[in-house]
């Protein structure tokens, strides 16, 4: 993200601009979701922000040993990439959209991921709830890799979209984003 415009649009086919908005997008999620109603699920979340050219912009992973630590990782090169070649028609169903607003969509899909599984899955604790979760939704992603022959395809992309765990962090996303952007316009227009 530190060199130059063009070498970054040279080497990644993508704008530093989208970079920086996909981090600032980032940022300011993190920051109203830790003022929002869900700042007791995210309080033991690690977000880890990288700019590795990695083919994936968001993941929540759970640490299965040792003290419960899930982590969300962001990746805004794949984010500006993915902004680029106009994923969030797909993901978000949108033909306007910000740079800034997709990464802060990636971000509280993930979340959303978290939350759901927090309160839908079974067990003592939030690492048993969360992988009776994912180990719920198993079967639909087994059973898209096994159809799947590219990976990539608009119609691949499309099915993987209509996962039912996906489905819901996706509803989760589009909920939350709306209240964020309200409120900070809100905050915004208070300043002015």
């Amino acid at each position: 993200m530190y060199e130059t415009e063009e070498t970054i649009r040279e080497k990644y086919k993508i704008k530093k601009q989208h970079i920086i908005e996909a981090l600032e997008g980032i940022r300011t999620t993190v920051t109203w979701l830790e003022t929002s109603i869900y700042q007791n699920i995210i309080e033991d979340v690690t977000f880890y922000i990288s700019d590795a050219p990695i083919n994936y912009p968001g993941q929540l992973e759970i640490d299965d040993e040792g003290d419960f630590k899930p982590i969300i990782y962001m990746n805004i090169m794949a984010i500006a990439e993915d902004y680029k070649n106009k994923e969030y028609l797909l993901d978000m169903k949108r033909l306007c959209v910000s740079c800034y607003e997709y990464a802060a969509f990636i971000c509280l899909h993930e979340v959303g991921h978290l939350c759901h599984g927090l309160l839908g899955g079974k067990g003592r604790d939030k690492r048993d709830r969360l992988f009776d979760y994912f180990n719920r939704g198993e079967f639909y992603y087994e059973r898209f890799i096994e159809e799947m022959k590219y990976g990539h395809t608009h119609e691949e992309k499309k099915r993987y979209r209509n996962i039912p765990h996906e489905k819901a962090a996706d509803q989760f996303a589009f909920h939350n984003l709306n209240i964020m952007l309200a409120k900070l316009n809100k905050s915004m227009e208070k300043n002015e």
